[in-house]
C-alpha cells in the first residue's frame, strides 16, 4: 500500500491510532470510523493535531454510509475484527462505486474464501459477493507473533481492486437471493439448493439448459458471469 499525494483513506476501526498516525506521516487526508468512545477521544486528539488532515466518525461502520456524491473516491484500510470480517466486506462490496482500492488484513480462513476461484472447496456465498465487484489478492501473510497481543489464528493482509461488475438485468435484491440460495445446502447440487430456497425443479431446469449450466453443478463451480446470468433467467420469489 503506497499512499499518494491527495489520496483520501478510509480506516475501518482506528483504534488507538497506530495506523492512523503511518497514514498521517503522507500527503493524505484521513477519516476514520472508530465505535469504541475511549478510542475516539485518543483520535480526537490527533485530529486536533492533524492540521485538518484527520477526521473522526464515532460510528459503528456498518451503520456508516460513505459520502456517494461529491467525493472523489476512497481507499479504504483497516485491520478487520474477525466476528464481523464478513459483513465488512459485504458493507465494503455495497459501496463499491466510490472504492478506489482496499487493503485489509482479514483471518487467513475469510482470505481464503474471499479469493478461492470457481471450482475450489474454498468456494463460498463470500466469495461470489466480493468477486462480484473487486479482484484481490493476499499482499503478505502473518502469524500470531505478528500481534500483541497475539490471536489465535492466522491472518492476512489483502488487497481489493474494483472492477466493472458483469451486466445484469436482475434486480439487486434478486441476484442477491440467487446466490445465496445456491449457497444455502452446501453439501447438496445447486439445483436441490435452488429447490430448497424456493425455486421450482423445472424453472431451474430450464435456466440451467439456457445458460448451459450442468444439472449436477454445484454452487462453488460457477463463476460470477455465471451467477449473473441465472439471475436474470431464475423469476423472482414471492415474498
Amino acid at each position: 500500500m503506497k499512499p499518494q499525494s491527495g489520496d483520501h483513506f478510509l480506516e475501518i476501526g482506528g483504534g488507538e491510532g497506530r495506523m492512523t498516525r503511518a497514514l498521517l506521516q503522507h500527503d493524505v487526508t484521513v477519516t476514520t470510523i472508530e465505535i469504541d468512545t475511549r478510542c475516539c477521544e485518543t483520535l480526537e486528539a490527533l485530529a486536533r493535531d492533524s492540521a485538518g488532515k484527520l477526521s473522526v466518525i464515532h460510528s459503528d461502520v456498518l451503520k456508516y454510509d460513505p459520502p456517494a456524491s461529491g467525493e472523489s473516491q476512497l481507499r479504504f484500510v483497516g485491520n478487520l475484527p474477525y466476528a464481523i470480517a464478513s459483513p465488512i466486506l459485504r458493507w465494503t462490496v455495497k459501496h463499491h462505486k466510490i472504492v478506489f482500492d482496499a487493503y485489509y488484513m482479514v483471518p487467513i480462513d475469510i482470505a481464503k474464501r474471499i479469493l478461492a476461484r470457481a471450482g475450489s472447496s474454498e468456494r463460498a456465498l463470500l466469495s461470489v459477493l466480493v468477486g462480484w465487484c473487486f479482484d484481490g489478492k493476499v499482499i503478505r501473510r502473518l502469524g500470531p507473533g505478528a500481534f500483541r497481543p497475539e490471536p489465535k489464528i492466522k491472518s492476512a493482509f489483502v488487497h481489493l481492486q474494483p472492477h466493472e461488475p458483469p451486466v445484469c438485468t436482475a434486480h439487486k435484491q434478486h441476484r442477491r437471493a440467487v446466490v445465496q440460495g445456491g449457497f444455502a445446502h452446501r453439501r447438496k447440487t445447486l439445483l436441490n439448493s435452488l429447490r430448497q430456497s424456493g425455486w421450482q425443479r423445472d424453472e431451474i431446469e430450464r435456466a440451467f439448459a439456457t445458460i448451459g449450466i450442468d444439472i449436477g453443478a454445484r454452487a462453488e463451480t460457477l463463476e460470477v458471469i455465471q451467477f449473473a446470468r441465472l439471475a436474470e433467467e431464475l423469476p423472482e420469489l414471492i415474498q
